[in-house]
């Protein structure tokens, strides 16, 4: 019995062996070529280096697949944070906004017939009785709005502007402080603070912040929110209110040169052939007529 299970057992060896020959008889020859093919795709070996990982480690394969997939799900729901946040920020902005560009109707006073031009108001509409209701609740709103960080430094300078309407002194401040942020909205504030101090009789300090925020705007080149034209008009004007024609004429000969905000460039001339005319005719006068820009 023993005899016959070993010779059993020979012959299916024998056999395994012949079948094995024959395949590799069939199979075609190792190259190159055929080794680059057979090789396991990128992400195969990613898993190999993996499973080795975790069996030199002895860290189960499971505990990996769950963290990769909680940073995925971190990563998702930091980015839907973001994402929601963003979409709150610019909500509670456009509020603000739409409380800080608002008309004041001031209601008409006791015995006082309402004026014939008066519109009744617009379902929906915001209005405000005075510029003190109105200027308190939009920076009351823009201060929430900076609470979201994409709409921090915009909101900043708007609550700051309302501000200046309701206490100069602190909206300057505020002004001061936001005018050495970087970009549009550091340059929107020193031109509001340059703006502010001249408007306070401050001539030096105004004068100075012009300066700075031509500067600011000639580093920025293309990115510059407020145009050349416009800061030399406003500094031409400060140089004539401090009794300094040589450097107002100087300034107004640029700002008279202007051809896209047209407005200006007519006040500058007017202002320049007053003072210097021969410079004034060296410059062509301003066509009549157009649109002014903002900046």
């Amino acid at each position: 019995m023993a005899i016959g299970v070993k010779l059993t057992t020979t012959r299916n060896q024998e056999k395994a062996k012949a079948k094995a020959a024959q395949a590799a008889a069939a199979a075609p020859p190792m190259t190159p070529e055929r080794e680059e093919l057979l090789r396991p795709p990128a992400f195969d070996l990613f898993l190999q280096r993996i499973r080795q990982a975790v069996e030199e480690t002895e860290i189960p394969l499971g505990k990996i697949g769950l963290a990769l997939l909680i940073v995925v799900v971190v990563s998702g729901g930091a980015y839907w944070f973001y994402s929601y946040n963003q979409a709150k920020g610019e909500q509670a902005f456009a509020e603000a906004l739409a409380m800080y560009n608002a008309e004041v109707k001031e209601a008409p006073k006791e015995g006082e017939a309402a004026k014939e031009k008066d519109e009744p108001p617009v379902p929906g509409k915001k209005t405000y009785p005075d510029e003190k209701t109105k200027y308190t609740e939009a920076a009351a709103a823009f201060d929430k709005a900076a609470g979201y960080a994409s709409q921090s430094f915009m909101s900043r300078y708007y609550a700051a502007l309302c501000r200046l309407k309701l206490d100069p002194a602190q909206g300057i401040q505020a002004l001061r402080d936001l005018s050495v942020t970087p970009g549009a909205v550091g340059q929107m504030a020193t031109l509001a603070l340059a703006d502010a101090l001249a408007a306070e009789g401050k001539v030096d300090e105004a004068i100075a912040q012009y300066q700075q925020l031509r500067e600011k705007c000639a580093q920025a080149g293309n990115n510059a929110v407020v145009s050349p034209e416009v800061i030399a008009f406003a500094l031409g004007k400060l140089y004539e209110a401090k009794q300094d024609p040589a450097a107002a004429v100087k300034e107004y000969a640029i700002a008279a040169k202007s051809r896209s905000m047209a407005l200006l460039g007519q006040q500058a001339y007017q202002r320049l052939a007053a003072l210097d005319p021969e410079m004034a005719r060296q410059i062509p006068e301003p066509k009549q007529g157009g649109e002014d820009d903002t900046f």
